[in-house]
Formats: structure tokens, sequence, C-alpha cells
């Protein structure tokens, strides 16, 4: 190929030299003309010459032309196919039975761990309560003063080629005593057609956008006061998902769970199946510095005995959460290493209607929040969030479901300093008037170690 290149600049340099002399002769023809106006035969002759000159070379370079084309051809075919060649080596290597190191290294799981702890001040802060919701057993702040907070350890690997396996276990403290949560233990499959997945076991549910994500991972302390009443902070559960990403320009996923109900905000599992939920995601790019995601769920649990934090009445009904969920990512030509800025935002509405402590109840209640993360420069971010509740509930008088008339929001910001992917550190300041009027003050710090993937959009 290379002597193709020069054979096709020498030609062009020559063609451009000739051409240079055709104008010289063009010229001096012209001048002459004046005095050798009889010769009109002789310079047609020699005109004539000149264009069958010039059809040569052009003639030389297309076929030169041709041969590039085809000689390029030729490459990118033995590129693919020795594309193909590693693609099948490598799929024998993973074969059952295989005992290649590859083969072997699939028995050795991704670990992964992160470690959380810092400083909390909360004030005069006592039992957390909501007025006008019930609210899950491990709802509200951490411990005050120096507290270590929740440990996460995670175990993940591909089985095989046709299916994904995950572990994740907390390690917190309860009392003094170390408590140990089953938070993740699942299956995924790896190779159903057409873009299917289908995730078994243990899961955190898809619905909202906050949800799916490991609590360490998030830009504030604390999750918005909306998934404290909604979701119990983080709503997980057993049961079954099916998702399709649709082959599309743009992302599109859509999805629905089957899931047992035994976890908040669903309470006792009606025969082993009391929650379902549906979602789709959809996002895409606005130029080359912009990228954007929206999406939708619904989430319906039959609950079977309800209790929350504070009291021990009970609820029996239906429970019908809508969620709406966007986020807007900038970063410079793309690149978020130095600066970029992060919009995100839920509403969520829920409708319940059934009995609490013996009287029939109906709940409409509405909870949203709207954050900004900024990173003004490398490793350093600063962000702003404000959430809103609002409950609008019947039948439920002098209960810790009254909403007494009460609008409840929060105002937090936050500074962090990140010194890698690995490491953050971070203080935060709230002024909470939801479940009391006081100023909150965090420091916290949270460590990777091990495997650590990418966190999704």
């Amino acid at each position: 190929m290379l002597i193709l290149y020069d054979q096709l600049i020498i030609t062009w340099e020559e063609r451009m030299k000739n051409l240079h002399s055709l104008m010289i002769v063009i010229s001096c023809l012209s001048w002459s003309s004046t005095y050798a106006a009889d010769n009109s035969t002789a310079l047609l002759q020699i005109k004539s010459e000149l264009l069958a000159l010039r059809l040569e070379y052009e003639a030389r370079i297309g076929e030169l032309e041709k041969r590039l084309i085809l000689a390029e051809l030729q490459v990118q075919q033995a590129t693919d196919i020795a594309g193909r060649a590693i693609t099948i080596s490598e799929d024998v290597a993973t074969a059952p039975g295989s005992n290649s190191p590859s083969a072997l290294s699939d028995f050795n799981p991704s670990i992964g761990v992160a470690l959380v702890g810092g400083y909390h001040d909360f004030g005069s802060v006592g039992t957390y309560s909501l007025p006008g919701f019930q609210l899950g057993e491990a709802s509200g702040p951490s411990n005050d003063g120096l507290a270590l907070g929740e440990t996460e350890i995670n175990f993940n690997a591909n089985a095989d080629d046709k299916f994904f396996a995950n572990l994740t276990v907390a390690l917190g403290l309860e009392d003094g005593e170390v408590a140990i949560e089953l938070e993740e233990a699942y299956i995924q499959s790896l190779a159903l057609p057409r873009q299917l997945t289908v995730t078994a076991g243990r899961f955190f549910s898809s619905v909202g956008y906050l949800n799916s994500f490991h609590s360490h991972s998030d830009e504030f302390v604390d999750r918005p006061i909306a998934y404290e009443v909604f979701l119990g902070g983080q709503y997980l559960d057993d049961g079954f998902k099916l998702s399709w990403l649709a082959p599309t320009a743009f992302y599109l996923e859509v999805g629905g769970e089957l899931l047992r109900g035994n976890h908040f905000p669903s309470a006792g599992a009606a025969n082993g199946q009391g929650a379902w939920t549906l979602f789709s995601k959809i996002g895409g790019d606005m130029g080359i510095s912009t990228s954007w995601q929206a999406g939708v769920s619904y989430l319906s649990t039959d609950v079977v005995g309800r209790v929350s934090n504070i009291s021990s009445g009970e609820f029996y009904g239906d429970s019908d959460l809508f969620g709406f969920d966007f986020v807007i990512k900038w970063a410079p030509l793309g690149n978020p290493r130095q600066r970029n800025f992060k919009l995100q935002g839920e509403y969520f509405s829920r409708d319940e209607k059934g009995v609490f402590d013996g009287s029939e109840y109906r709940g409409d209640q509405v909870g949203w929040y709207l954050q900004g993360i900024y990173q003004f420069r490398t490793g350093w971010q600063f962000g702003y969030r404000y959430d809103q509740l609002k409950a609008d509930n019947t039948g439920v008088t002098d209960t810790e479901l009254d909403p007494m008339g009460r609008d409840l929001y929060r105002n937090s910001i936050v500074m962090e300093w990140l010194n890698s992917e690995f490491s953050r550190v971070r203080l935060q300041y709230s002024r909470d008037k939801s479940a009391f009027d006081e100023d909150l003050l965090s420091l916290e710090y949270i460590i990777n170690i091990g495997a650590h993937g990418a966190h999704r959009f």
C-alpha cells in the first residue's frame, strides 16, 4: 500500500510539471501566433499531442487508484478474518471443561469492599417520624457523633457464558452488635435473544432512578426524604425481573418485575407474590457535551399488616406508587475529568386505600427532590438539593398518618473531595423542616477497595 501511495504522489508531481510545461507552451504559442499565423496546422497538431499526453497520465492515475482501493479491501478482509479467529479461540478457551488459564480465572470472582464512616451532629433529634407517613425500621439519620457506617462486601463474576452472579452483604452495628444483611443475591442471563435479560433472586428494584444504585455512590450523605417514606430508603425484594433493550440509535429500555412483597413499603407477601413493577427508561445525547436520561416507573403492592417505626398501628390494603425521574449530564466535549455538571430530579405520587388501625383510610401523597452537582475543578465538587413532601390523608385523624396540614421540606448543601474514583470525603449541611426543625451536619468518608465497576448513567 505504501508503494501505491508513493506512485500516486510521484505521478501527481509529474502531472503538475507537465501541466506547467503545457501552460508555458500554450503561452509561447499564443505569443508567436502574431508572427506565425500561417502555422495553424502545426499548432493544432501540437495541441492534439498534448491532449493525448494528458489523457495518458490520467489513465495511469486512475489505474493506480483502483489498485489502491483493491489493496485496502484485501487488508480489511485480512483484519476481519484475524478478529474472527481471536473470537473463536476465546470461545474455545472459555468453553465448559476447558483447562486454559482464561477458563480457570472464571472461578475467581471480583471482590470489592466499601468502607463508610465519619462524624454526624443531628442536634436534639429524637425518634425519627414524619407526620402523614409510615416509615420503615431503618428510616432516619444514622448514629449521632463518631460512627462507623455500613460496610458493603460484594462478590460477582460470570458463572459461564450464559449466567452472571452477584452477591452483596452489608455489615452494620445495631445496639452495639454486628448485624449482617443480605442486600443482593441474584443471577442474570447473558445470552438471551432479542436483547432480553432476566434477573432472578434478591435485587434492588428498578423503580425510580436512585433506587438501583448502592448508597455509597450517592452524591449526598443521605437519600431524599421521598425515598424514606415511599421506598424505605431503598427498596429491595426477592423475585424476577425481565428487561428489554431496544435496538435503537438512542437508549431505550423497558421492563417489569414480579416480587415477593416482604419488604417495605410492602409487608406480608400474599401467597409469595405481593408486589410488581413496570419501568421504562430513555436517553440520548444533545451534542458532544450533554447527555440525558428520563424514566417512568410504577410499583403496586398488596400490603398485609404494615407497621411503622414509631407505633403498632397496622395498614391493610393496596398501595400504588408512580414515579418520574430525569438526569442531565454536561461535560466540556464529553470529558468530565476537570469540569462537569449533573442535574437530577425525581417525582413520586402514591395512592393508598384500605384499613389503618381499624379505620378506613385513604392516602394521597406526593414527594419530590431536585439536586445539582457541579465539579468545578479536578477532584472537587459542590452540590445543592431540595426535598419536599405533602400528604392528604383521610380517616386517620390523631394518628401517625395525620399530616396535620404540614408541608415537609429540607435544604442540603455538600462539598466533596474526590481523590480518585476509589475515595471521597464530604461535608454536608442540611436545614431540616421535615421530621424536625434542626441543623444537621455530617463529615463522611467512603473508601472502595478491590474491584469497583463503573456506575450506570
